[in-house]
């Protein structure tokens, strides 16, 4: 069943973000994800680096992405 999600989550976020944009923001949050801080933190320091690499999203898409690529890192 989780092979099931993750290739959910990964079409979804290839539909809506592309997916080189997924697949940058996922390895954003894996490198956030065991940080010893706040899911905030993460969130906020998660959102800081990717306008450093230069993704020019809009908020929502940035968030939508984050979220996505969270749900897909529980599942896989």
């Amino acid at each position: 069943m989780s092979i099931i999600i993750t290739q959910a989550i990964h079409v979804l976020a290839g539909l809506i973000l592309s997916s080189d944009v997924f697949q940058r923001i996922l390895a954003v949050v894996e490198r956030w994800a065991d940080k010893e801080i706040s899911g905030l933190d993460k969130h906020e320091s998660v959102l800081n680096e990717i306008k450093i690499i230069g993704l020019n999203l809009a908020k929502w898409e940035a968030n939508l992405g984050i979220e996505l690529a969270v749900a897909y890192l529980k599942h896989k």
